[in-house]
């Protein structure tokens, strides 16, 4: 009974946790974990009730569709290099050839690696290396599985945002222009979801929010990105009134710094509401970034074709460990050392 009433503390509290940072500061890979986290103590806390009312055959039946879900993602990450490879295919068509298209086929690659590894054993060398070699990569792609699977749960968590219609300013991020002067159907979407929730404002609470088009002029650019994204936004029914151009930035950090800067120019207050549009992948990390430029906004995301998802996600995930990398270089150096002491407890004769 305790032990029910503990998991109980835990799940109640994570979920406090949870509640509070998708409220306060969704802006964070806090809440994958502690998503996950309280997934993880509802199962036990599901589990623990079975087998205190006596029901052990719900327990058993609990227990043997996590051992089939377990299974199933396991075949999944197996099986997944197909997946990659025929989706690098399709953006290679639709998109052309270049490094960002072919993160898929690289992921793809590196799942067929682990395959080898994992069900050939390759390495010829003597047994304390061996144990070495295979205890690093088996934690390292534990660990790379582990925070894809945090990184994958805090974006879809992050969509579950709905803003209220009282927001003061709207920042629609820029994306690249097509030809040096044309918005292309990455870009329109972002415009368009912000001009839908510049309209339903107005309709739903007569309130005129101010957008600000932000994005610079890239080498191969012809005019800066916020231009053409203002173009774009006139024929599409915003008013010119309502909207002013950021034209300095050249990537999403600097897109909330000088976005910020025109804010903190043009509003009368200190207490402005602000949101921020982007590409559904890309809401979260604009988030991190608006938060480390000490700007209160979470973001809304235009829908990305799916085929293009893939790509971005894995692009994402790259740029968060980018992000946090002081960390991550931390844990491999844990698992170095970890592995290290395996190989000589081998070598000794101790393992």
């Amino acid at each position: 009974m305790w032990m029910l009433s503990v998991t109980g503390i835990v799940f109640a509290i994570l979920t406090i946790f949870l509640g509070t940072y998708l409220i306060k500061n969704r802006n964070s890979t806090v809440i994958g974990w502690l998503t996950n986290l309280d997934l993880l103590a509802l199962l036990v806390l599901l589990t623990q009730s079975f087998e205190l009312i006596g029901q052990k055959y719900y327990a058993l039946v609990l227990a043997v569709a996590l051992i089939v879900v377990g299974l199933a993602v396991i075949l999944g990450l197996i099986l997944s290099f197909v997946f990659l490879f025929v989706n690098a295919i399709v953006v290679w068509r639709k998109e052309g050839y270049s490094l960002s298209g072919s993160l898929t086929l690289i992921a793809g690659v590196g799942v067929v690696l682990v395959d080898i590894l994992i069900f050939f054993n390759p390495i010829n060398a003597p047994a304390p290396i061996q144990t070495f070699i295979m205890t690093f990569l088996t934690m390292l792609i534990l660990y790379i599985l582990l925070t894809v699977w945090n990184t994958i749960s805090s974006m879809l968590l992050y969509q579950l945002y709905f803003p209220r219609n009282n927001k003061d300013y709207i920042i629609i991020l820029g994306a690249g222009l097509i030809d040096g002067h044309k918005v292309g159907r990455l870009l329109g979407g972002r415009i368009n979801k912000g001009i839908e929730f510049y309209n339903h404002q107005i309709h739903k609470a007569n309130k005129h929010a101010k957008i600000i088009l932000s994005g610079g002029q890239g080498g191969d650019e012809k005019v800066p990105e916020s231009v053409a994204m203002r173009d774009y936004a006139l024929e599409h029914g915003a008013r010119r009134a309502d909207m002013m151009v950021e034209t300095k930035s050249i990537n999403t950090y600097q897109n909330m710094q000088f976005s910020k800067k025109i804010i903190e120019g043009d509003a009368n207050s200190s207490q402005v509401r602000v949101i921020f549009v982007t590409s559904n992948y890309h809401t979260l990390r604009a988030g991190i970034l608006a938060r480390k430029v000490g700007m209160n906004a979470f973001g809304i995301g235009s829908k990305t074709p799916f085929y293009y998802l893939p790509n971005a996600v894995i692009r994402e995930y790259l740029a968060f460990v980018v992000m946090h990398k002081k960390f991550h270089l931390m844990m491999v150096g844990l698992m170095l050392i970890a592995a290290l002491v395996s190989g000589i407890g081998v070598w000794l004769g101790i393992m």
